[in-house]
């Protein structure tokens, strides 16, 4: 009967290999932040979000803030007001 070859077998090969993966992990790490991930970090700092839908606009805390449709962001109040959107009835900005 043969042996099945097993995956966590001793010997140089796995060394090499874990060695790599921890060249590449501290790599990764190492990158700078994309601008996908800054523009979403700024969406999260962001003071308003607006839904583009019904186009009414929410802060920080509110129920509403984090929907799907609140894809509009706004850093001031008077941002928000001049691109046509209304305050929140819930959370009055």
């Amino acid at each position: 009967m043969r042996p099945t070859p097993s995956l966590f077998r001793s010997g140089p090969c796995p060394l090499v290999v874990r060695a790599a993966a921890a060249v590449l992990l501290a790599l990764l790490l190492a990158l700078p932040l994309t601008v996908a991930a800054l523009s979403a970090q700024a969406a999260q700092n962001a003071a308003y979000h607006g839904n583009v839908q019904s186009h009414i606009f929410h802060r920080q805390g509110c129920t509403y803030y984090a929907c799907k449709a609140c894809t509009a962001v706004f850093a001031t109040r008077k941002a928000a007001l001049d691109a046509g959107f209304r305050p929140c009835k819930v959370c009055k900005p």
